[in-house]
């Protein structure tokens, strides 16, 4: 099978149990259940409804071909971030000077959320997305 899958990456300050903690409830909201994965490297939720979605998801990868919804899934790790950002005006909202800035921080957490299909193209990647989104941010700092 070939890969499927949009990825949305996220760095934050918001602890990946605490994260997760959160992202559960609101999935269970949604009638979603999670597995939980952990490696070496990072930790893993994938997001079902029911055994019938995992099912096609594991044959089919991530889609939304059964009743427009499907699996999505968050990987989560520690990192150390050292590198230089180009900030932009996104919708002319901001509070900055659009410069390069350095980055140095010697432990932050890197998330990538995987969902079926664009954001641009897909209502329920779109859901999700803003979904995850507003997690990070309701989420305390650890």
């Amino acid at each position: 099978m070939n890969w499927t899958g949009e990825l949305y990456g996220f760095y934050t300050e918001k602890p990946i149990q605490e994260v997760f903690e959160a992202l559960k409830n609101k999935a269970l909201e949604m009638s979603y259940k999670s597995d939980y994965n952990k490696t070496d490297i990072e930790e893993t939720l994938l997001f079902y409804k029911d055994e019938k979605m995992l099912e096609y998801h594991l044959e089919n990868g991530y889609n939304t071909e059964l009743n427009g919804e499907g699996c999505f899934s968050v990987e989560a790790k520690t990192v150390k971030l050292d590198g230089i950002a180009t900030l932009f005006e996104f919708e002319g909202l901001s509070d900055f000077e659009p410069y390069d800035i350095n980055l140095v921080f010697s432990r932050i957490y890197y998330y990538v959320l995987i969902v079926p299909d664009f954001i641009e193209e897909s209502d329920f990647s779109k859901r999700i997305h803003s979904m995850f989104h507003q997690v990070l941010s309701e989420v305390k700092s650890g």
